[in-house]
C-alpha cells in the first residue's frame, strides 16, 4: 500500500499537529516524522506517535482514506491495541485524515 503523495501531506501534518497537541499537553512525544526521536516499534510495527507523560502512554496512528482497512492497518491496529491492553495506562488511539 502506497499513499498517494497529497494523501501522504495530509497524514504527516495529522501527526505533526497531534505531536504538536501532546507536547503541549505535557506529553514526551516521539513520532516517525523529521525532526523528532522515532517511536519504537510495537510488535514488529512503528506507531506514528509514541508519547509518555509520568506513567500515562498514548499510542497514535494516523490513516488515510486510502490506506484504511489495508493488511498493514489491520496489522499495525491488533499490535497497538493488545499494546494497550497489557498496559492499564496506556492508551490507543486512531485518527483517519479526511482526506
Amino acid at each position: 500500500m502506497t499513499r498517494s503523495r497529497s494523501s501522504q501531506s495530509d497524514h504527516d501534518a495529522t501527526v505533526e499537529r497531534l505531536a504538536k497537541q501532546l507536547e503541549k499537553q505535557g506529553f514526551n512525544v516521539k513520532a516517525d516524522l523529521p525532526g523528532y526521536k522515532q517511536p519504537p516499534t510495537i510488535d514488529g510495527v512503528r506507531p506514528d506517535i509514541d508519547a509518555k507523560k509520568g506513567n500515562q502512554r498514548k499510542i497514535v496512528e494516523v490513516e488515510t482514506p486510502d490506506s484504511v482497512n489495508s493488511a498493514r492497518d489491520q496489522k499495525q491496529q491488533q499490535a497497538f491495541e493488545k499494546a494497550a491492553d497489557r498496559s492499564k495506562n496506556t492508551e490507543f488511539v486512531r485518527k483517519v485524515t479526511s482526506g
